[in-house]
């Protein structure tokens, strides 16, 4: 119970007896999350008998850990392709596959060719909350683009 026992919580009508009638019941789980659980006859409200009880219950949420992650849209392709076809080639990565364990070979030399290449030219970013997630340098470019054509028309 997230009462403590022996806490009056109600005050007889006739008798002006304190009894203990009310009990607040909480989960084993939930037990921890109670920080204060006591009654307050202090502020019984006019031509009541129970007592109010004021309960805080801890609902704080841990934040998530945010991972680190990669921005794509920034990456110069052309350097990307070059750096990653360098890695396949140092790597030795064959052509043709012929049993299972040449693929699994071949996977990892191509995992760790593309992890080298991402490594090398993909920047990490920070996101803003007021970013839109599918907004990119592209279509920044393409609404300077709109403008100037929208101020040539209007002429």
């Amino acid at each position: 119970m997230a009462l403590p026992a022996q806490i009056p919580t109600l005050q007889a009508c006739n008798s002006k007896n304190l009894t203990r009638v009310d009990n607040v019941f909480v989960s084993e789980g939930a037990i921890q999350d109670v920080v204060y659980c006591n009654a307050h006859p202090e502020d019984r409200p006019m031509k009541t008998d129970h007592f109010p009880i004021r309960t805080i219950v801890d609902c704080s949420i841990p934040k998530a850990e945010e991972w680190p992650k990669r921005n794509f849209r920034a990456v110069e392709w052309a350097d990307f392709i070059a750096t990653l076809r360098e890695a396949l080639v140092v790597d030795g990565v064959q052509g043709e596959v012929f049993s299972i364990e040449e693929l699994r070979q071949t996977y990892n030399k191509v995992m760790a060719a593309i992890n080298t290449a991402v490594n090398a030219h993909v920047p990490f970013v920070k996101p803003s909350p007021y970013q839109k997630m599918w907004w990119s340098k592209e279509l920044g470019v393409m609404v300077v683009q709109k403008r100037r054509m929208q101020r040539r028309a209007y002429r």
